[in-house]
């Protein structure tokens, strides 16, 4: 099928329904992944038809827009008339890791977002240092990503970023409602990561210490936590995020570690997550790591 054919076969699914058609479903009756269904929608945009996204319901077409025939007129591959401009190729998306690091959580981010990346697996050590890879993360430390020109280190930061550069998949919360996301996101970032950091090196801070500490006491932060998450599948709002991505990252991995406990609001609210496709392939791609290594 033509993209001219599938680009206005997918405006007609959308112009005879009133409510959000959601991605997946959509990108099935078209006969396309997830991944060509993002990219077309990037198209209908370039040209003026504005499909809008509603976070965790799908895409709507306003009743207001029309459709530019000329601009869709054209077959894949065809010569651009004198004048037009080409459309511009998708920037590459480069993914350094390694499958025992904290690049498990951008990983799963990556395979929620369903888009094209380059996946560049580092060995520790040697690999780390080298120059080439330290013109990316002078900190010699994965999880980093390469998106064009664009380099983003730091794998909340990545989280966030992508959610950004890729708003077709809805993992950000409109910009009007995003404080829970922003909060948790860098909640689990900051004071609960170094908490429970400290925590696992033995280190008990005395009072006075705690208030010179961004992140304050470690069962302060647990029951902060617990609280967050307790009777709720999504932790900002009521769609999944990028904020769930780095939250459950960390309760995932803290309970089967024992760098957290396993309280039954995490139990509950990692369950849910645990069993989405997405992360049960990065799942698997860590234990294949695991029993190679």
């Amino acid at each position: 099928m033509s993209r001219t054919i599938r680009l206005q076969q997918l405006i007609r699914l959308l112009r005879h329904r009133q409510e959000p058609m959601p991605g997946p479903e959509l990108a099935e009756a078209l006969g396309i992944s997830l991944r060509t269904l993002y990219q077309e929608i990037a198209v209908l945009r370039a040209v003026g038809i504005e499909v809008v996204n509603q976070p965790g319901e799908g895409y709507v077409l306003p009743p207001e827009v029309t459709l530019p025939p000329l601009a869709l007129g054209e077959p894949e591959g065809s010569q651009h008339t004198e004048g037009a401009s080409p459309e511009a190729a998708p920037a590459e998306l480069v993914f350094y890791t390694n499958p025992l690091s904290r690049g498990g959580i951008v990983h799963w981010m990556l395979e929620e977002l369903g888009v094209n990346y380059r996946l560049v697996t580092l060995e520790y050590g040697a690999a780390m240092k080298a120059p080439d890879y330290l013109a990316i993360n002078p900190l010699g430390k994965v999880p980093a990503i390469r998106h064009g020109d664009s380099v983003v280190t730091e794998a909340a930061a990545i989280c966030a970023y992508l959610a950004d550069a890729f708003p077709e998949a809805g993992l950000a919360p409109p910009p009007a409602a995003r404080g829970d996301y922003y909060r948790w996101l860098f909640f689990a970032a900051g004071p609960l990561e170094s908490a429970i950091a400290l925590n696992d090196l033995g280190v008990q801070p005395t009072a006075e210490q705690k208030m010179r500490l961004g992140c304050g006491d470690y069962w302060a932060l647990v029951e902060t936590l617990a609280g967050a998450v307790a009777g709720r599948s999504c932790i900002a709002g009521d769609a999944f995020s990028a904020a769930d991505v780095y939250v459950g990252s960390h309760i995932g991995w803290g309970m089967r570690f024992g760098t957290l406990p396993r309280r039954p609001e995490f139990e509950a609210y990692w369950a849910g997550l645990a069993e989405r496709p997405a992360q049960r392939r990065c799942a698997a791609f860590i234990e294949q790591a695991r029993v190679t290594g």
